[in-house]
């Protein structure tokens, strides 16, 4: 490994570190900042889309119209309320765990009827999933800071391992 390129790891590692502990420590402006980030990106393409669909009516898609319309409108939401948009997704992920722990529970019963030995553990499992999916439909702006400091967390974890890494693939290469 070249110098450049292990300066290169170094500072991209550094820069995940330093990302994961903002985040981490500021969860619901960090949120708020990927959001409007998001919405900044779908406004932008959903512009240049109705910009090309009205600039030039040749070889451009019959399908331009509606999908610039309707990026542009997502980035206005994004941008209009970002702690709105951000806590749909806690709620949607909370929907989908309570019907997977609902059909787990179904099943723990089926097994048990069936005269499998384990389907106690299928129940507990079941009730984590449903509690959990209970947590985020009820709390999703709770579980969003949650996720979100998880997040940073694992985005200092992934610095400092490819930190390690690079020192590692560096001094072996001196070699």
């Amino acid at each position: 490994m070249s110098k450049k390129e292990f300066m290169n790891r170094l500072v991209t590692a550094v820069i995940f570190a330093a990302a994961g502990i903002v985040i981490a420590l500021n969860p619901g402006a960090s949120a708020d900042l990927i959001c409007t980030g998001l919405g900044v990106a779908a406004l932008g393409y959903g512009a240049v889309t109705l910009i090309f669909y009205f600039a030039a009516r040749d070889g451009v898609s019959r399908y331009s119209l509606p999908v610039g319309i309707a990026f542009a409108a997502l980035g206005l939401f994004c941008l209009a309320a970002p702690r709105l948009v951000m806590s749909v997704v806690p709620l949607l992920c909370g929907i989908v765990l309570l019907i997977d722990g609902a059909g787990k529970l179904g099943r723990a019963f089926e097994f048990k009827r069936l005269g499998f030995a384990n389907w106690g553990m299928l129940v507990w499992i079941a009730a984590v999933v449903l509690i959990f999916g209970l947590m985020m439909v009820t709390q999703p702006f709770a579980v969003l800071e949650t996720v979100m400091r998880l997040f940073g967390a694992v985005m200092v974890a992934d610095g400092l391992i490819e930190l390690y890494m690079a020192a590692k693939i560096y001094k072996i290469s001196k070699r």
